[in-house]
């Protein structure tokens, strides 16, 4: 069976997707969007939805490594492509090459990358600092913007069109943690300024804080779940309406009628406690679909939920479909995703694997094919 027959897909909705960037655009007073495609667009597609979003007329995406840059550009994705998730000295050459906007966030990366455009002649190259106002994660501490400046002021090669920092916690929108950090930022911008840098394009607003903080907008917004629809906080839900873009599916493959007292799967953590229809869909973990989903986990079948039984395997997960009346081989089985009463909300499937919908999208995968439509 090829990869296209697979019955287990992830089925992305264009149609949403453009719908969310819209209704993120409605928040931006002036700013732009960045729209964050890394991790292969949060497990929907990176090409796929750079080239829709595109279309809707966004300039600027965000990935996370230089692979997920060279992909992109090699697919014919033009405009900005901003790196996110930091390189080392060694990539300059290529981060130049492939005209990625790279950011410095450790002084000692302002030489290799300036070294490596004049080499290329690519001058000038834009960059952007980045700045660790409080998440200590990547950047520059404030303290040691003194000494940055002047590195870059020897930079001759690169333009630096503004600066950067990571929220830590943008989902509360009366964090005194994001006022202080945004108060770092704006000192941050300012000293910059005043050492001569322009900084025209600057960004700090991830999904909750383009919704919640219209303070934290600056320049460029970089949204990323919410572009898939989901709020990443209750409290965005109650700002913007958003769509799944991701509705992961799959089909029955086998029925069976079984008696009370079977064990079902690996250990027999499940035994019928009656008579039971037992359904084999062809779906594991090593798609994405988590062996924690034996603990509450549901799927929907012909409308009706139907429990996640036993243990889920590396390829197979059972359900109990004893009270779906009619469920035959071939029935289709959402996994996530769907509309109205029938939905099955990630966030919920990731509550019950203890995890984040972040993790669940991303980790849809490289087996499962995608099908777009829209």
């Amino acid at each position: 069976m090829t990869a296209a027959m697979r019955p287990t897909v992830a089925e992305i909705d264009l149609s949403a997707l453009r719908d969310n960037y819209r209704a993120l655009r409605a928040f931006a007073n002036g700013a732009s969007i960045m729209a964050v495609v890394k991790a292969d667009a949060y497990g929907h597609g990176a090409v796929q939805v750079s080239r829709a979003l595109k279309d809707e007329g966004c300039a600027s995406f965000g990935v996370a490594t230089v692979a997920e840059g060279r992909e992109l550009r090699a697919a014919g994705v033009t405009g900005r492509i901003y790196l996110l998730a930091g390189y080392f000295a060694e990539e300059a050459e290529e981060i130049v090459a492939l005209n990625l906007t790279a950011p410095i966030f450790d002084i000692s990366l302002i030489e290799p990358l300036n070294r490596a455009a004049r080499a290329r002649g690519r001058i000038p190259t834009d960059t952007f600092l980045e700045i660790d106002t409080g998440a200590t994660r990547l950047g520059i501490s404030p303290d040691d913007l003194g000494a940055a400046i002047e590195r870059m002021r020897n930079a001759d090669a690169l333009r630096f069109e503004g600066a950067s920092t990571l929220l830590a916690n943008a989902g509360d929108p009366a964090s005194p943690i994001t006022d202080r950090q945004l108060a770092a930022f704006r000192a941050g911008v300012e000293a910059l300024r005043a050492a001569g840098f322009e900084l025209p394009v600057n960004h700090v607003a991830n999904s909750a804080a383009t919704v919640l903080r219209p303070d934290a907008h600056f320049h460029l917004m970089r949204p990323g779940l919410a572009l898939y629809g989901l709020p990443p906080v209750p409290a965005v839900r109650e700002h913007v309406a958003l769509r799944p873009v991701m509705t992961f599916k799959t089909r029955v493959m086998q029925v069976k009628r079984v008696p009370a007292g079977s064990g079902v799967s690996y250990g027999h953590t499940f035994i019928t406690p009656r008579e039971s229809v037992i359904g084999v869909l062809p779906v594991g973990y090593a798609d994405g679909y988590r062996r924690g989903m034996q603990q509450g986990g549901e799927v929907m079948v012909r409308g009706r939920r139907a429990p996640v039984v036993g243990a889920v395997c590396m390829d197979l997960t059972m359900i109990d479909l004893t009270d779906v009346p009619n469920a035959a081989v071939g029935d289709e089985a959402v996994l996530w995703g769907g509309i109205g009463e029938g939905m099955i909300s990630v966030n919920d499937v990731a509550r019950l694997a203890q995890t984040i919908s972040y993790e669940m999208l991303c980790t849809v995968g490289r087996r499962v094919p995608r099908v777009y439509r829209g």
